[in-house]
């Protein structure tokens, strides 16, 4: 009897110490709030950090404006994800799992769905995280910086630009104005005026915004498209336009002498570079498809 006494005595002894110890585990753990970058707008809806015997978990569901710039989701997610990753005080010291999404509305985020703007994710402790952005590239922005600032467009008549970043598209319509800032269409359209143009706005394009596809450049003199021409990034490069425009220059530079000695005019040099230009932009545009290529006559 002393024997099963002393027992009952240990087993509740022990059952007790038990119930203290996980008494002082907490199941749910509260940290500081977390802080976006600077500049980016957001709300967070939700941050619960859970504190299971498996290991703890941090949830967090927030909301963006819908026109966020695609790099700023990038710079939240991260953000977001190191102050996460920084907390303590589970089971395992930090958590086990992280879960972090964006959406572009209240009533998503609040229905906790699959349609996030950007997703960060751990499935375990020390696994490298994935970051997921669906919010399409500021494409139109790109096209802008890309083309900069053109002084001689004062009126009416103004550059359009077109993006699809679904298909990293840009489409540019430029008027073929006069130069001296009066804002009407130019008196006379010549063929270096209109192929400068075109590889002008076709290299700004392409080099300064790397993932960019296609190019559709359309030329307008008197409201009548004149010129219109697409072409992708491979066609861009199988041209060289940059090469033909340093070709053309290195070929002025061979009448500068003559011209400076006098024994050649300036509107001769004109004519001739005139003609060379013309050669090498017909044989550029004839390396793309014909359904590519809208010439006037007078382009041709």
């Amino acid at each position: 009897m002393r024997r099963i006494l002393v027992l009952i005595v240990l087993l509740v002894v022990g059952t007790g110490s038990v119930c203290d110890r996980d008494a002082n585990v907490r199941p749910q753990l509260y940290f500081k709030d977390l802080r976006p970058p600077v500049g980016v707008s957001v709300k967070v809806l939700k941050d619960v950090s859970m504190n299971p015997p498996e290991g703890g978990n941090i949830s967090v569901d927030a909301v963006v404006p819908a026109d966020i710039d695609r790099e700023e989701i990038d710079r939240l997610l991260r953000s977001f994800y190191m102050q996460a990753q920084g907390r303590k005080g589970f089971r395992k010291g930090k958590a086990e799992r992280i879960d972090i999404r964006v959406y572009d509305s209240e009533f998503k985020a609040r229905a906790e769905g699959e349609d996030w703007l950007g997703q960060v994710l751990q499935l375990t402790q020390g696994a490298e995280p994935s970051f997921t952005n669906r919010q399409l590239p500021p494409l139109l922005k790109w096209a802008q910086k890309a083309l900069g600032k053109q002084p001689e467009y004062t009126g009416k008549l103004q550059p359009r630009v077109l993006a699809d970043p679904t298909v990293m598209s840009v489409e540019v319509t430029i008027p073929f104005v006069e130069d001296d800032g009066s804002g009407t269409y130019a008196k006379k359209l010549t063929y270096a005026r209109a192929t400068t143009t075109f590889a002008s706005v076709v290299m700004k394009l392409f080099d300064e915004i790397p993932k960019l596809d296609r190019v559709t450049f359309v030329g307008k003199h008197n409201d009548d498209v004149v010129m219109k021409i697409w072409l992708t990034r491979q066609q861009y490069q199988e041209l060289s336009l940059r090469k033909l425009e340093e070709e053309l220059g290195a070929a002025r530079g061979k009448f500068m002498k003559q011209l400076i000695g006098g024994k050649i005019s300036e509107r001769k040099v004109q004519a001739e570079l005139g003609k060379e230009r013309r050669k090498l932009y017909r044989a550029a545009f004839a390396k793309l498809p014909d359904k590519q290529v809208l010439l006037v006559d007078e382009l041709r």
